[in-house]
């Protein structure tokens, strides 16, 4: 019989439901309106928008259910010592279509552990807070999710991280990020990046660009424009100096950082229209998406580039521009993967992905996230096993977690190695480089993994 408390938190999760179930009829009329300025569609156009946004609600009702069940469930059967990990991400702002997927990997992978591959003893909880994108709500987030038993969080992007890296350190929690900014590891803390800093993947692909670049054409002028957010400040201040750096590789011409889904355009347009290319570190879908559409109907001709930015938002993007054509050519440094892999741990990915979603497929592959994200989220939860492998799921809680990390390694099929230090908390150092092509319908890699420029 459940107690009090936990009726009293289904209720929470309950009402959220409820809530989130309208804002998915707010999203759904913004986007029928965010249409009607455009050229009408045919009717089979209209029915295949109107599936993906229904598809895009059940996909928050498969999240939802999902916290529902893992949040309000009792202990673990058979004596199992249930051990709680803690998601901060945004499920209902405006990131959450492409930080659905990457919750939803999760959700897959501790289901598939506790299934099929179980660690001895112990039985996987995942508890979610939807933070709707917003800073102020990651502080009761953290609060809440220790509350729960929580010992690790992970966190989906480096906002709330940087802002709990000091309670982290306080509390003895580990937080594990899929994102990485410099403050997230400098000094390093207890907060641990399965992932490289975005400036180092801009910066790795502007150096295949001129790698690649015939000179006798003259040098490659380069623009940017990313989100006025931390890691996209420090990639593009980053990105101006390398170009500054190698005056007879790159000239930068200028670069704009700009709020969260911006979508009308002049100056910055105007600004770039002769670049040969232009960098988005970090930028979000809405954003890439006019500034494509705005720029190509000029007329203009540049190519572009950055980190995983346009892969995290492809559908969206994708739907906006008319296809691969307005970005053909344009390259994009991956530092985990995309859904062409056919490594190891990509197809298991996948299988669990058809194996629980059937029928939502379609939707979930039009972001990176959930194949990018899972190996991540794959990587976090090895290292939690090893913990608990190494000091038992008895004595299993934060500073076990952290001993454990500062000297975790791990290699995936395909992959270089991953890992963290005692000084060192971001764990990837190599990434590829996928090129946009018209002709294949997808984006193909046109690079080995090359190590990330620092």
């Amino acid at each position: 019989m459940k107690s009090a408390k936990t009726e009293t938190n289904c209720s929470n999760l309950a009402n959220e439901i409820v809530w989130m179930a309208r804002k998915c009829g707010i999203l759904c009329n913004i986007s029928n309106m965010n249409q009607s300025g455009k050229a009408k569609k045919t009717k089979g156009e209209k029915m295949k928008h109107q599936l993906k946004i229904a598809m895009a609600a059940v996909l928050i009702a498969v999240l939802l259910v999902a916290t529902l069940l893992l949040g309000c469930g009792g202990g673990g059967g058979g004596g199992e010592k249930v051990i709680t990990i803690g998601v901060i991400t945004d499920l209902t702002g405006p990131a959450g279509p492409a930080l659905q997927p990457m919750l939803l990997s999760l959700q897959d992978l501790v289901r598939h552990i506790n299934e099929d591959d179980p660690i001895p003893g112990v039985k996987l909880k995942v508890a979610v807070w939807d933070d709707r994108l917003d800073s102020s709500r990651d502080i009761p987030g953290y609060e809440w999710l220790k509350e729960r038993g929580a010992k690790v969080i992970i966190c989906a992007v480096d906002f709330p991280a940087a802002i709990l890296k000091p309670f982290a350190e306080r509390d003895k929690v580990v937080i594990l990020d899929n994102s990485c900014s410099l403050p997230l590891i400098e000094p390093p803390g207890w907060v641990f990046c399965a992932n490289c800093p975005m400036y180092q993947v801009v910066l790795t692909t502007a150096k295949w660009i001129g790698d690649q670049w015939d000179y006798t054409e003259g040098i490659p002028k380069i623009g940017c424009i990313g989100l006025n957010a931390s890691a996209s400040i420090e990639a593009e201040k980053k990105l101006k100096d390398y170009c500054q750096a190698h005056p007879d590789k790159f000239d930068y011409v200028d670069g704009f950082l700009v709020p969260f889904a911006t979508t009308t355009w002049g100056g910055q347009v105007e600004k770039l229209k002769d670049c040969d290319w232009i960098c988005f570190p970090g930028t979000d879908g809405a954003s890439i998406a006019t500034f494509v559409e705005q720029f190509r109907g000029k007329g203009y001709t540049a190519r572009f580039f950055g980190q995983e930015a346009l892969l995290t938002f492809g559908g969206l993007v994708l739907e906006t521009i008319g296809g691969y054509g307005p970005i053909d050519g344009s390259v994009f440094g991956a530092a985990v993967g995309w859904w062409s892999d056919t490594f190891p741990v990509s197809n298991l990915l996948k299988e669990l992905l058809h194996k629980y979603h059937p029928g939502e497929e379609e939707t979930v592959r039009e972001s990176l996230t959930y194949i990018a994200g899972g190996i991540q989220n794959h990587f976090c939860l090895e290292l939690i096993r090893a913990a608990i492998t190494e000091v038992g799921a008895e004595n299993f809680d934060g500073q076990a977690l952290y001993n454990t990390a500062v000297r975790f390694k791990m290699t995936f099929e395909g992959y270089a190695e991953w890992g963290f230090t005692d000084t060192k908390r971001a764990c990837l150092e190599h990434i590829r480089v996928f090129k946009a092509s018209a002709e294949a319908q997808d984006f193909v890699a046109v690079s080995d993994w090359l190590p990330v420029v620092k």
